[in-house]
């Protein structure tokens, strides 16, 4: 039987199942009937079989997208200009040619906005872009944890890609203001008062909404949820991904793998704050990540003894710090939680206060 043919069956059910219902009262509104299908467990077993074949079927169509993307994404990811390249063959199909514009729409365009193209920064902006794009692809079909190994490693050579070349358009004066190291305007690139614009605007763009996605109809097919579409959130990338994968395959790695994220986000804002700015951020920012990931580790019980110990430390340090009272409360009560009785009040009767 042909799932077409159960789906009759599956409307009769249906109604005989409702009208089997007790009418309400004259006037009153409806009960809404309690829908319970039976289906035989040849059926059922029909059914299932075909949903493999639908699921088999989705599949294949998904990997034919992914791979037609990625053999044109590894060509763009062989140097900057290769990524450039790619960017204008997506960027002339997704806005030009799918709207039946002119070929000499796409050169005007292209002519009007030469300088902008040629930056060295908005090249190895989309560079960095398109290595993001790749790994999302690849972890799109991957379950099991163990398998996500090399993708971790990847993320992880990337986002010290990312935060070297920010730190490479960017300077400090002797006042220590923040300038454009290649001193052609400081704010280039729709970055705002932001330097570094190009490589900042595009990093922080989903993967999913890029030129190149677009271009390969990808927005749609890219939806695992334990993952961060955002190439330069340094949080997200660590809490969706490379946390989660170091909690399942090598937990006393934590510890580590927290002091690389701290160090990632403190760089990047190094980079791109003046010096007064920095030392602003960091007095708040720098003592919160110190008890987020002490409170993460005593969590998932990783090291917790020696967590326990540093969110004290944290405490005592920074009795001044916005949170320190919030911290307070929450260190008791987690101390309370983690302590065993003591033998007064384990030997008191059940009720006994």
């Amino acid at each position: 039987m042909k799932l077409t043919q159960l789906l009759p069956l599956l409307a009769v059910a249906l109604a005989s199942t409702a009208s089997a219902q007790t009418p309400g009262a004259l006037g009153a509104e409806p009960e809404k009937p309690e829908l319970k299908v039976i289906l035989t467990p040849a059926q059922t077993e029909h059914i299932l079989k075909e949903l493999e074949k639908v699921e088999a079927q989705i599949g294949k169509g998904r990997g034919s997208v992914f791979s037609a993307a990625m053999a044109k994404f590894r060509e763009g990811m062989a140097s900057p200009s290769a990524a450039l390249a790619l960017y204008l063959d997506c960027y002339k199909l997704e806005h030009f040619d799918r709207k039946n514009l002119k070929n000499a729409d796409f050169l005007d365009w292209r002519n009007k906005n030469e300088a902008h193209l040629k930056d060295e920064d908005f090249k190895k902006a989309l560079w960095l872009q398109l290595e993001y794009l790749v790994l999302t692809i690849q972890a799109q079909e991957i379950e099991e944890p163990k398998k996500m190994a090399p993708i971790v490693a990847s993320l992880q050579a990337f986002l010290g890609k990312a935060v070297t070349a920010i730190q490479g358009t960017t300077a400090h004066s002797a006042s220590g203001a923040v300038t454009d190291k290649d001193s052609k305007g400081g704010r280039r690139g729709g970055g705002g008062n932001v330097p570094a614009g190009d490589i900042l605007g595009t990093l922080k763009q989903s993967v999913a909404d890029s030129v190149f996605a677009k271009a390969y109809s990808l927005e749609d097919f890219l939806k695992r949820e334990e993952w961060e579409y955002q190439p330069l959130n340094v949080k997200g990338i660590y809490s969706n991904i490379i946390f989660p994968y170091y909690l399942a395959e090598k937990p006393t790695d934590l510890p580590a793998q927290w002091d690389s994220r701290i160090n990632a986000e403190v760089a990047m804002r190094r980079a791109l704050m003046s010096e007064t700015e920095f030392t602003d951020y960091n007095k708040d920012a720098g003592p919160r990540m110190l008890w987020e990931k002490d409170n993460y580790l005593v969590e998932n019980n990783v090291a917790a003894v020696n967590a326990l110990a540093d969110m004290l430390k944290v405490i005592q340090t920074y009795p001044s710090h916005p949170d320190a009272i919030s911290w307070l409360k929450d260190f008791r009560e987690l101390v309370k939680n983690v302590s065993e009785p003591t033998a007064e009040a384990a030997g008191k009767p059940a009720g006994v206060q």
